[in-house]
């Protein structure tokens, strides 16, 4: 859908805050800000505490990855929102969850990268909501985003466990044609991180193609059951 396209149906059906009713948004910037109950800071990856999102010593090793930074937790609102922009077409689900996800960031001068979505998903869905995120969060930052990852493996991985989760992300990315991120700082942008995985695999492959460093910034975190 056009840009055009898109300021004629949100006259025509002006979108709604899905908590408060309010017009004009998906989550309204009240609703959106009162729901980020992040609690204290931890390494995404194995949930232990940790100073500002950084990852632990031994899950940054073997991941390759720096900070972690979720905008807030997969649950109430804005797992409901992320369920629109993924299951629902609801294109505009992007523009509250990318206003959250860049509030959650420090400055940096990062490369912004989207995590890219399964082909056929994206064809269903008419776009890619890893490069609406990206592109929104680089807009308000003013910083520069490429695609230089490609998605081989298209495997859901809604409803699978950590173990699966992990083995299914092995080989799931690979670099872009011509993509070069040698000495390269690279924020990389998904919806939802559960396990873990598809950020360390897109993160072990930047890093083999010579990033410099990497960081990534997720809408909501799901963390492990304890």
């Amino acid at each position: 859908m056009t840009s055009l396209l898109e300021k004629i149906v949100t006259i025509i059906a002006p979108n709604y805050c899905i908590s408060c009713g309010d017009q004009d948004n998906i989550l309204c910037e009240n609703c959106l800000f009162s729901e980020q109950n992040l609690g204290f800071p931890a390494c995404i990856l194995c949930a232990k505490p940790s100073k500002d999102w950084r990852l632990c010593k031994p899950c940054s090793n073997t991941s390759g990855l720096r900070y972690v930074w979720p905008a807030a937790l997969y649950e109430g609102n804005f797992e409901r929102v992320i369920h629109l922009l993924k299951f629902e077409r609801s294109r505009a689900a992007h523009i509250p969850l990318a206003a959250a996800m860049q509030a959650a960031l420090p400055y940096d001068d990062w490369l912004v990268v989207p995590l890219p979505t399964a082909s056929r998903r994206m064809r269903q869905r008419g776009y890619d909501q890893a490069v609406l995120l990206a592109q929104a969060i680089a807009k308000a930052r003013g910083l520069p985003t490429r695609l230089v990852l490609e998605r081989v493996q298209s495997t859901r991985q809604l409803g699978s466990n950590r173990v699966q989760r992990q083995k299914q992300s092995t080989k799931m990315f690979c670099m872009m044609p011509r993509a070069n991120v040698q000495g390269t700082k690279i924020l990389l942008v998904d919806d939802v991180c559960t396990t873990g995985a598809t950020l360390t695999a897109a993160a072990r492959l930047l890093k083999q193609a010579g990033a410099a460093q990497i960081d990534a910034v997720v809408a909501a975190w799901q963390p492990p059951k304890s």
